[in-house]
């Protein structure tokens, strides 16, 4: 049984792997855009170029984890970091500032505390780390994600 890979040399064939990995980790990327699996592209790269030179497989290997760690550990932080803050504002923002009554009391050791804003129920975080009482009134600092994180305010 003859077919395209038997007739093709073994470093043209460890090269068309690692291209494959390459592949598979800019696919992953796109999918689930964590900023984890790009860096492997670049290992990827480095160990296809040293198979096509015919470098020993073992080799390959180790400069595929070599490099996608250093690309990792390196380029990873910095990238997160451009991409803090990019994120489009939202209507939320204008809520910064606005004094909310508690729904439930805010605690963080019990994992409590609940604030209206308009017609949505937030899970809220005392910034202090004070127990803010139920039917008190507090003011918002911060809104992430789904949390709510507010200031105690003083009557």
């Amino acid at each position: 049984m003859s077919g395209i890979f038997t007739e093709m040399p073994a470093n043209y064939l460890a090269a068309t792997i690692w291209i494959v990995v390459f592949a598979a980790a800019l696919i992953w990327e796109i999918v689930s855009l964590g900023l984890t699996s790009i860096w492997f592209c670049g290992g990827a790269v480095v160990a296809a170029i040293v198979a096509y030179l015919g470098v020993n497989p073992y080799v390959q290997i180790v400069l595929f984890i070599v490099t996608s760690t250093i690309l990792l550990l390196l380029c990873r932080p910095i990238a997160k970091k451009k991409m803090i803050g990019q994120g489009a504002p939202t209507n939320l923002d204008r809520n910064i500032g606005r004094k909310v009554k508690v729904l439930e009391t805010v605690d963080a050791s019990e994992g409590t505390g609940l604030v209206k804003i308009g017609d949505v129920e937030w899970k809220a975080v005392s910034v202090s780390g004070k127990v803010l009482q139920k039917d008190s009134f507090a003011e918002i600092v911060n809104i992430e994600g789904t949390k709510v994180y507010l200031r105690e305010v003083i009557n």
